[in-house]
């Protein structure tokens, strides 16, 4: 798993037009992201409107003291 950056992210979509990978709460190591814990959320996002979205969905219901307070993003 590599660890991508926001920018990067919205610059691939702007480029390729969209972006497919993992997000993640902060504090969570990358091994449990596809591993038995599966602690990620997959997503193709094709705007960058679409990827806030999916952003503040994910922070809400998965964001918290333990695993995190920000999102950060993963691509295989």
């Amino acid at each position: 798993m590599e660890k991508q950056h926001k920018n990067t992210v919205k610059s691939l979509i702007a480029k390729n037009g969209y972006w497919t990978g993992f997000l993640v709460a902060n504090k969570v190591n990358p091994v449990h992201v596809k591993g038995c814990w599966q602690l990620g959320f997959r997503v193709k996002v094709s705007s960058i409107e679409e990827l806030d979205k999916a952003i503040n969905r994910f922070a809400y219901y998965n964001c918290n003291r333990e695993l995190g307070n920000r999102v950060s993003f993963y691509k295989k």
